[in-house]
């Protein structure tokens, strides 16, 4: 006969719904031994005829330890199951072993306190199977006071996604910080599970992207003592540094022409140079100036020219660009300029870009999108406001 025995547990100890055994019900307390004098078919079958008790949990569980009150009372311990085999199962159906296991003897005493248990180190469960396989004094009865089952505090009960994290959002967007001031650009995005070298949270720089406008200029011309000691109020040449219109002016010599090609640069390398018809003829401006521009600042100075001289860095348009970088899979690019885009580089499986140029999109040998990427090139360029896609594709 099969009878149901509820067994009430200690508060860190995970609850049971019920425990199918054999034979007699008397409670779950040492002094009050589950008993099984006669076998019978074992849930797993593989056990045949036996003596074994089966705990069921209410939902799935992963259980760390257990904890054991071997049969106890005054001249039955030696009913006591010694050695026991211990199945578990997720689904009631497929039988795991967890091992093989001798249970020490109680010793009748009514400070009987039991001992440690089999460890199931965070298996996840739902039924407990233990068969006996034999009793300390070797009869025909077995039997056996109580056991408790510890669930893994650690254990994820919900989804684990793909970072290993339970319950959690999974990769995050990460924006490029180019300039490392803390603040990302959309223009190159990377999800991953951990913060990537270089990017950041927030999509709140504008131009992270590398885009120039007139504030990291005038920052440059005002760190090197450009536009206060040189070419300021009253500058030789008229060259008025100070801000973006007097700047684009060119003063009373250039004109608006100081910011085409290499001038402005040579003006400020090249002593007694000839930038608007008439020869410098005082030393150049780096020679003057209470900083020295250096190579990296002058190709920074270069670069917002070649880009148009705009006042804000969202304006900004490179006239060419040669692309050969292949971008991590998890990557989403728009790469924009006003003439021409060479590349030859692999757009890689997982990644999204985007090649916009005023005239046109020149996809040398190499060039390769994988499958499993998205690539999009259009002939639009920085300030058109009519979209014209010429090639979309996507493997």
């Amino acid at each position: 006969m099969m009878n149901k025995l509820y067994i009430t547990i200690l508060c860190f100890f995970v609850s049971i719904l019920c425990t199918n055994a054999q034979c007699t019900d008397n409670g779950n307390y040492w002094n009050e031994s589950w008993v099984s004098c006669t076998t019978s078919q074992n849930p797993n079958a593989v056990r045949g005829n036996s003596h074994w008790i089966l705990y069921e949990f209410h939902e799935n569980q992963y259980i760390d330890s257990s904890y054991v009150w071997n049969a106890n009372r005054t001249g039955e311990s030696g009913w006591g199951a010694k050695d026991v085999v211990i199945d578990y199962s997720a689904d009631g159906t497929t039988w795991i072993e967890l091992g093989t296991f001798t249970f020490p003897q109680g010793d009748e005493s009514t400070t009987y306190a039991g001992f440690l248990g089999p460890r199931f180190n965070g298996v996840f469960l739902q039924k407990i199977l233990i068969t006996v396989l034999n009793t300390h004094d070797g009869g025909t009865c077995a039997s056996l006071a109580e056991m408790q089952f510890k669930i893994d505090q650690t254990a994820c009960y919900g989804t684990i996604d793909v970072c290993g994290i339970c319950n959690g959002p999974g990769e995050m967007i990460w924006y490029i910080d180019a300039d490392g001031d803390g603040l990302g650009s959309v223009d190159n995005t990377v999800n991953a599970c951990t913060q990537p070298t270089g990017y950041v949270a927030n999509n709140t720089d504008a131009c992270d992207n590398g885009n120039i406008g007139w504030t990291e200029v005038d920052a440059l011309f005002a760190n090197n003592g450009c536009s206060n000691n040189c070419h300021g109020a009253g500058a030789s040449g008229g060259l008025d540094l100070r801000t973006y219109a007097s700047t684009i002016s060119g003063g009373n010599t250039c004109g608006n022409t100081i910011l085409s090609g290499t001038r402005l640069v040579d003006i400020i390398t090249i002593s007694g140079y000839n930038a608007c018809g008439v020869p410098i003829s005082i030393p150049s401006m780096n020679d003057r100036a209470g900083n020295q521009l250096d190579a990296m600042e002058l190709a920074m100075l270069q670069k917002w020219i070649d880009g148009g001289a705009p006042e804000f860095c969202t304006d900004f348009c490179e006239n060419n660009k040669t692309i050969t970088a292949t971008y991590p899979t998890g990557t989403t690019v728009s790469q924009e300029v006003s003439n021409q885009i060479t590349a030859n580089n692999i757009i890689v499986s997982g990644t999204n870009i985007t090649y916009d140029a005023g005239t046109q999109i020149c996809l040398d040998p190499g060039f390769e999108v994988q499958q499993g990427a998205e690539f999009l090139g259009m002939i639009d360029g920085c300030t058109s406001v009519n979209i014209q896609e010429t090639m979309s594709s996507e493997k």
